[in-house]
């Protein structure tokens, strides 16, 4: 197997037909078709369907998307890594509460270190940024969590903890007076797909708050207007709730708090970060660590 399948068949499978990814990569369709039959010969599969709507990936082809995309995605990184103006990309997730009380104070700061260095980023809830991590489209990611270990192949550095709050329109039927976790679970939800547990983890084994109609969101804006639109209640930190400035949203009160959340840094456990993005990563932990050290357990 060589690069140039790889990138063929990964520029195949993500525009969809052999004369898309042939006028992208800037060869013959002839050449394309040449190139992922040699692949598939050497693989003994078929890696795509090909009809009239285009080629689509076989059982065996999104088997092999998420190795490919990351070799590709790696491949790119190799001149940057390397360029003497620093230009090397940088695409991290950062949660609402990175967003709005990290990467402000920091973004500066790097700009003017590495004034050339490509910045993509995107909302960074968990659900967006593993899948990012996995194909190598995204560095690393800064969430917030209620668990301090994640599965492999993934690594999660826990900078420090924040306090659970719940957040609602004001007109809220939750936000009439104190309200019971049990409560909570009649309501709708709207979540970057995180499970919320309603018990310490040193008491059995935890329950789960399941919504009978929980609303996704990997946008923030999106989940404001579920928030006072739908209403619904979402799940934030004590100190992002304390910078809201719309009246119409309200910090719940709960008979009994939530488990802590963490906020910490997520890469993959195999994958060695870029000198860009390392600094960028840094510059972000120092941040949370000097913003918070006085107020919060670090962890």
């Amino acid at each position: 197997m060589k690069y140039p399948q790889v990138l063929a068949f990964v520029s195949v499978a993500r525009l969809g037909s052999i004369r898309a990814a042939a006028r992208a990569l800037n060869v013959s369709q002839a050449a394309v078709t040449k190139t992922l039959r040699l692949l598939e010969e050497d693989l003994g599969v078929t890696l795509f369907s090909r009809g009239v709507g285009g080629a689509v990936p076989t059982a065996a082809g999104q088997s092999l998307l998420p190795r490919a995309t990351l070799i590709v995605e790696q491949m790119k990184l190799l001149d940057g890594d390397v360029s003497l103006d620093n230009r090397g990309r940088v695409a991290m997730g950062m949660s609402p509460m990175a967003s709005t009380c990290l990467l402000p104070f920091v973004l500066p700061d790097f700009l003017a270190q590495r004034p050339g260095a490509p910045l993509r980023i995107v909302d960074g809830a968990l659900a967006t940024v593993l899948p990012g991590l996995r194909d190598g489209t995204l560095d690393f990611g800064v969430c917030t969590t209620f668990a301090e270990s994640i599965a492999l192949p993934f690594r999660f550095d826990p900078w420090l903890r924040q306090q659970a709050v719940v957040i609602a329109h004001r007109e809220h039927p939750a936000a009439r007076g104190r309200c019971t976790l049990d409560k909570l679970t009649g309501f709708r939800w709207v979540s970057g797909g995180m499970r919320i547990s309603t018990q310490p983890p040193d008491v059995g084994v935890a329950r789960v708050i399941e919504a009978p109609q929980n609303i996704e969101s990997q946008n923030a804006a999106a989940t404001w207007a579920v928030l006072k639109h739908a209403q619904a209640i979402a799940v934030t930190t004590a100190d992002l709730a304390g910078r809201i400035i719309d009246p119409e949203i309200v910090t719940l009160d709960l008979d009994t708090p939530l488990p802590d959340m963490t906020v910490g840094l997520v890469t993959r456990s195999d994958a060695f970060l870029s000198p860009n993005a390392q600094l960028m990563a840094e510059m972000l932990k120092d941040r949370a660590m000097r913003e918070y050290r006085q107020t919060l357990h670090i962890a």
